[in-house]
């Protein structure tokens, strides 16, 4: 296989080592906040509610609005929870930019998961 593409398991074609690799990772967190292997922080939670906040208006997750949120989470988020949701975050910034790339399937889990972690944060403040 070569480097720049892998091949999906749900598919029979070659997929971009960026696409696959954003929908794994989505995956497995998304996977792992389900079974409470990981929970996100107030930061994290935060992060997602403004990017949920951003996406009001057409619902959309875009490169933009990923870039903002990832701002302002700053450095700290990048270390806290090992930096997991931080990255998920930054893997689909390159499958968005590129409409070659991008797939609906990981923009709708993202979407999935970001609307979990920031359910996370209210619940934090409620608490």
């Amino acid at each position: 296989m070569s480097t720049t593409t892998a091949l999906s398991e749900t598919s029979l074609f070659l997929e971009p080592v960026a696409t696959e690799r954003a929908r794994r990772r989505v995956e497995e967190l998304m996977a792992d906040f389900r079974t409470g292997a990981w929970h996100p922080t107030r930061l994290e939670g935060r992060v997602a509610e403004l990017l949920l906040a951003s996406t009001a208006g057409d619902g959309m997750l875009t490169p933009r609005r990923i870039r903002a949120a990832l701002w302002e989470g700053n450095i700290a988020m990048t270390y806290e929870n090992d930096g997991r949701f931080a990255q998920v975050l930054a893997d689909l910034v390159p499958v968005l930019d590129d409409p070659q790339l991008a797939a609906l399937d990981i923009v709708d889990a993202l979407g999935e998961l970001v609307g979990a972690v920031a359910s996370t944060a209210g619940a934090a403040v409620a608490a």
